[in-house]
């Protein structure tokens, strides 16, 4: 069974909106990452020449888990709600990197964000919000809101039922346009199964103005 991960406070760091410690944290990540790429590396060459190798792997994996990467799979796959919650702030501050410096988490991620943000939303929509980071996806959704469409951005529609008692949820009522209808719209209709598809349905459904 894989070991947790241990926590690593320094990744907060990453949307600081002090640049200096900012530009610290992101190296270090990155230096991280590149230790994880290193050792993937390794695995894939003893697997060549011996086969699987689980100290191999939990190598790689050990590398993984000291980066926020880790850290959010440990959210995405727990299993336990303690578990859950306990990683969630990690899950969160991958969706704030996104929202306030996207560039900076584009050029240090090893894969797609965007997947990494659909699977992020997907789990929180399907297993719930932990209360204490309730206010904080509901600034997240409004953010969105309020910035031009980002991809995956649809998903954030299917936290509304989670978080809709939160005051800064009030904050969609002042804004005018077709995502913020929509969203009043699921906020109204929280029994409704959000998918990539929603919006556009709801869009078309609406008479002409």
């Amino acid at each position: 069974m894989r070991a947790l991960p241990d926590d690593q406070p320094w990744v907060f760091d990453l949307v600081s909106p002090v640049a200096a410690r900012r530009a610290a944290a992101l190296a270090r990540h990155t230096a991280l990452l590149a230790e994880a790429t290193v050792s993937r590396e390794r695995a894939n060459d003893i697997w060549a020449r011996e086969g699987w190798s689980r100290a191999a792997e939990n190598t790689v994996q050990r590398r993984l888990d000291r980066t926020l990467r880790g850290l959010v799979s440990a959210f995405v796959q727990a299993e336990d709600p303690a578990v859950r919650a306990h990683y969630a702030p990690y899950a969160v501050l991958f969706l704030r990197w996104e929202d306030r410096y996207l560039p900076e988490l584009r050029a240090s991620w090893t894969h797609s964000p965007w997947t990494t943000k659909e699977l992020v939303l997907r789990d929180l929509t399907r297993g719930g919000v932990p209360e204490e980071q309730e206010a904080a996806l509901a600034e997240l959704i409004v953010g969105a809101l309020e910035r031009p469409y980002r991809c995956k951005d649809w998903a954030y529609a299917g936290l509304l039922r989670h978080v809709g008692h939160v005051p800064a949820i009030e904050r969609i009522a002042e804004l005018d346009d077709d995502r913020a209808r929509f969203a009043r719209h699921v906020l109204a209709h929280p029994g409704l199964t959000i998918t990539r598809f929603s919006y556009q349905r709801w869009l078309a459904a609406q008479p002409a103005r």
